[in-house]
């Protein structure tokens, strides 16, 4: 315990100052405008201090004052993102560039490798798929149609974002996304999924889809500016009702930020959120 001596007074024990989160909510795709503030109510409990910027209406229509505050990324110590196509003006994209560009630690949840779609004249439409292949590891190439059944990768299991996570398997609502990762990329965990067989013309190149295929949902990486990355595409409202899947990402944030991970005898709040964007079938 740290005791600061000033003039002869014995002041009050230091405290560390609390990390830093500020979440980003840039789609209402997957309904994260309900289930991003519950997150950092969790990461609160784990020693954070929290910010959610999120706007009015779809962020996904609008072409100014879509996320309004989010010059607040310039006192964060992890940033959480959870968006999806925008076409941000110039003053709110460059407060996410510096932060990107100054090393500092992401997590990127369900849409964020397609954060962006800018028309292909912009000069900032690389970032489109720059965006998940330089920021996160990986560019969106696309989605299965199926629930996503989960693996833990046994030889993962070592890596901080999985500790105490006791589960090796179960079912995510949400669709399997392919990926094609950058060097250096650690898989986490697995998922398969069942779509239709096609063909998915990339800026990259093509790639050929089969009806059932088995990807990476969960990674650990170290992007080109320094900054440490947990990337994954769970993030539909029903993965919040998973333990296993928000301890990897409360586990993720302590582990970016060099915080004690949560003891396996620590509760895990998990949510029943019900997706508003596309209300299902009855």
């Amino acid at each position: 315990m740290l005791i600061v001596a000033f003039h002869g007074l014995t002041a009050a024990p230091a405290i560390a100052e609390k990390p830093h989160a500020v979440i980003v909510v840039g789609t209402l795709h997957y309904s994260p405008e309900l289930s991003m503030p519950l997150l950092a109510e969790e990461l609160e409990r784990f020693g954070f201090r929290t910010t959610v910027v999120m706007g009015k209406g779809d962020p996904e229509k609008k072409r100014d004052n879509v996320l309004p505050g989010i010059e607040v990324l310039a006192d964060a110590d992890l940033a959480i993102f959870f968006m999806r196509f925008l076409q941000l003006p110039d003053d709110e994209w460059q407060p996410i560039e510096d932060y990107v560009k100054s090393g500092k630690p992401i997590i990127g949840l369900r849409t964020a490798n397609h954060s962006f779609k800018y028309p292909a004249a912009h000069p900032r439409s690389n970032w489109n798929d720059d965006f998940g292949r330089r920021v996160l590891g990986t560019p969106y190439i696309v989605h299965q149609s199926s629930a996503t059944e989960i693996s833990v990768i046994e030889e993962s299991r070592q890596h901080p974002i999985m500790t105490n996570i006791s589960k090796s398997n179960w079912t995510s609502p949400g669709t399997l996304y392919l990926t094609r990762f950058e060097k250096g990329v650690v898989p986490l965990v697995n998922g398969s999924g069942k779509g239709r067989r096609r063909e998915i013309k990339k800026s990259f190149g093509v790639v050929q889809v089969q009806e059932d295929e088995t990807d990476t949902v969960a990674w650990a990486w170290q992007n080109e500016w320094g900054g440490k990355v947990f990337g994954t595409s769970f993030g539909h409202p029903g993965d919040f009702a998973e333990e296993s899947f928000v301890r990897m990402v409360i586990n993720a944030a302590c582990w970016a930020v060099d915080r004690p991970l949560p003891g396996a005898d620590e509760t895990i709040t998990t949510w029943e959120i019900q997706r508003q964007d596309k209300k299902p079938k009855k």
